[in-house]
């Protein structure tokens, strides 16, 4: 039973490293690109994109940790394996969907408000201007932010997430 929830537990993790490099590369895309017409070939776009994207991923890399302690909570509580399966997947769901709007929005509040900070220079103009020396700077201060972020965010995320109801022994 523990190499085949160590395999589930591996297919999970190889999963949502690709849901959410897909979906974080897409939505920054369309938050930033558009609006400041950054074309494709932009190198100092394509830094603060991987930064923005390793920072989503290592924020929810944190998350798997519970939801891994959840699978196990509904293994031992469900009655039977299909109340057990749709209650990991209902958690699932919330835990990484949760997971993954807070770290999306505090990578992008982290980013406007080093901006906003910043007075001397427009920094996502400059990115769409293709200034490398900006988006390196830029997409080290979003690391950076995320580094020092991370733990409050899983902690956060943890008393969010409503973790299944233990049964009472009496």
């Amino acid at each position: 039973m523990q190499l085949f929830l160590s395999i589930l537990y591996l297919l999970i993790s190889l999963a949502l490293a690709l849901l959410i490099t897909f979906s974080t590369t897409r939505l920054f895309i369309r938050a930033i690109r558009r609006k400041y017409q950054i074309t494709p070939q932009n190198v100092s776009f394509a830094i603060l994109l991987a930064a923005v994207i390793f920072s989503v991923g290592y924020i929810i890399s944190g998350v798997l940790e519970p939801f891994f302690k959840m699978i196990d909570t509904v293994r031992f509580m469900e009655k039977s394996v299909t109340d057990a399966f749709f209650s990991i997947v209902k958690y699932g769901i919330i835990f990484v969907a949760v997971g993954f709007v807070v770290s999306f929005l505090v990578v992008l509040l982290g980013m406007y408000l080093f901006n906003l900070i910043n007075t001397e220079i427009d920094e996502l103009q400059e990115i769409s201007q293709n200034n490398i020396a900006v988006g390196i700077l830029v997409g080290v201060i979003i690391i950076v932010i995320t580094l020092f972020m991370k733990g409050s965010i899983i902690f956060l995320l943890e008393n969010l997430i409503p973790y299944p109801e233990l049964p009472i022994r009496t």
